[in-house]
């Protein structure tokens, strides 16, 4: 049995996860002031009892959420915790809502409405699609008018289709794989039905991009599989971010208690990065931070027994080849190439992401049906095909 029994009696586990990350200096957000945030998360288990983790964790200052919601279905459930609805959570601090009876089913989409009324940076957050609201409070209302835009209802139908921004998925799966996150959310929990095992996905950009989401979707809705997302755009295994982007996070290492140990329940870990530690270096920060393949591999390492010394099962994901102008440096190439052979040889469980969606006609570049139009991410196909083998991978594990 892989749910956390807390005080209350009840046995936890989460459905959905992100990894909160510092937004500071980042101007792609404005503030929030007066307006509510909509985030529509999917449910990877059910239950029959929810909850949400609320996280301020980089803020400089408290936030304050007048009113919060909880729904699915278009059935909504006022958020509080310790029994007042409005919620203040310190700098620094996480704090979990007090649990509502909510019906949860495996796929179902969870919608928390944060209703923020004064100016509130956008500092701990992650994900690349929310909602922010007219000028209002609109927590758990059915029509909820988004701002600059047509009003989308509780159930996700819009009465008017969204205008094309240019940003979003195209309909053939060629487009960016944008999934859902947002401020100041990090967990969702179900209770009331056991987990058999909660799954970490602690990784980089691709696993902020939705494949942790796709595989728990592709799993059989009895399974009781909870598959998370832990996974943070530019995150590095070795190095914390530089200060100039300190949305990229903690370095994997620095994080890896709080991000999977701290996870109610945790049984898997899936280590699946990118070429960060070793993409970066030279052209975005500075050369004296390119790694070795050695201490790639002791970063690796280290985070196995860590997780292995608390009774995890470990899986290693392969690393999917790098952008096209960087797949011809043999010094970053052959980084890659090598670190592969040492995952497929290294005696450790893993799925193999780079042959899932390289080329076959050139094994250094992205398959142009699975790449992102900057060749680097996968795209909506290419997140969806490593959902597929990563839960291939897991059920041979026979959870």
């Amino acid at each position: 049995m892989s749910t956390h029994e807390t005080d209350d009696g009840m046995g936890w586990a989460p459905t959905w996860t992100q990894a909160m990350t510092d937004f500071h200096g980042e101007d792609d957000e404005p503030p929030f002031d007066d307006v509510t945030v909509r985030m529509r998360v999917p449910a990877s288990i059910g239950g029959s009892r929810v909850r949400a983790e609320l996280s301020n964790l980089f803020g400089d200052g408290p936030v304050r959420i007048a009113r919060g919601a909880i729904g699915v279905g278009g059935r909504f459930a006022e958020l509080s915790v310790d029994g007042q609805s409005s919620i203040e959570i310190a700098a620094g601090a996480s704090r979990w809502t007090d649990p509502v009876d909510l019906t949860v089913s495996h796929g179902d989409e969870v919608v928390v409405d944060l209703y923020l009324p004064e100016s509130t940076p956008c500092t701990s957050a992650n994900g690349f699609t929310f909602d922010r609201s007219l000028p209002g409070d609109f927590a758990g209302s059915r029509t909820f008018p988004l701002e600059g835009s047509t009003p989308v209802e509780a159930d996700g139908s819009r009465e008017f289709p969204a205008p094309n921004t240019g940003s979003g998925p195209e309909p053939d799966g060629t487009g960016w794989s944008l999934p859902p996150g947002g401020p100041f959310l990090r967990t969702v929990e179900v209770a009331g039905a056991e987990a058999k095992a909660v799954v970490v996905c602690l990784g980089s950009s691709s696993a902020v991009m939705g494949w942790p989401q796709y595989a728990a979707a592709l799993l059989p809705a009895d399974a009781g599989i909870a598959v998370v997302n832990r996974g943070i755009a530019g995150n590095r295994i070795l190095l914390d971010a530089p200060s100039t982007t300190p949305s990229w996070g903690r370095a994997g290492l620095s994080r890896f208690d709080e991000d999977v140990l701290e996870t109610h329940g945790v049984t898997h870990l899936v280590i699946a990065y990118n070429n960060n530690d070793w993409s970066l270096p030279g052209r975005v920060t500075s050369l004296a931070e390119m790694p070795t393949l050695a201490q790639l591999i002791d970063g690796y390492r280290e985070l196995v027994n860590r997780a292995q010394k608390a009774g995890l099962t470990v899986l290693l994901a392969t690393v999917t080849p790098l952008a096209p102008e960087l797949a011809g440096d043999p010094g970053r190439e052959g980084m890659r190439l090598a670190l592969n052979e040492w995952i497929r040889t290294s005696g450790h469980e893993f799925v193999d992401f780079d042959a899932a969606i390289r080329s076959e006609a050139d094994l250094s570049l992205l398959d142009r049906e699975y790449a992102a139009p900057d060749h680097t991410h996968p795209n909506v196909n290419g997140s969806k095909r490593l959902a597929q083998v990563m839960a291939e991978a897991l059920t041979r594990l026979r959870l």
